[in-house]
């Protein structure tokens, strides 16, 4: 099956406010935004939560110069990190490429990965 959907990403002055949706093969849309504040531009990294309800996690992303980010899923509740992920620009900027690592329990701490290709919209 495909999946189809997309990421954009807003910066404006110091906050960052992503937006992703996906759309699954039975039609149903799933949409999440979530934005953060840079606190000081010496710091590399930023916690972005979701907007509106509100949700069970929160990210922090972490730029590393000049062409990746790297992305910590977190469970609110219990501060343990579900998800990592990379997202490097590729391809002279034409796209994006992210690697993500679903973390587990005790016994598969990789419970599953995942690889995007995002190209720009026409």
């Amino acid at each position: 099956f495909v999946l189809r959907g997309g990421v954009r990403y807003e910066l404006e002055k110091d906050v960052l406010r992503m937006t992703s949706f996906l759309t699954f093969p039975n039609g149903n849309v799933r949409q999440v935004i979530m934005e953060g504040k840079r606190r000081s531009q010496e710091r590399a990294s930023m916690r972005l939560d979701a907007t509106g309800e509100g949700g069970p996690i929160y990210m922090v992303l972490t730029e590393l110069a000049p062409d990746t980010i790297l992305i910590n899923e977190v469970e609110k509740a219990s501060g343990k990190v579900i998800m990592t992920s990379s997202l490097s620009v590729v391809n002279g900027g034409k796209e994006l490429v992210q690697v993500s690592h679903e973390l587990g329990g005790s016994k598969a701490p990789v419970e599953g990965h995942q690889v995007w290709r995002l190209k720009k919209a026409s």
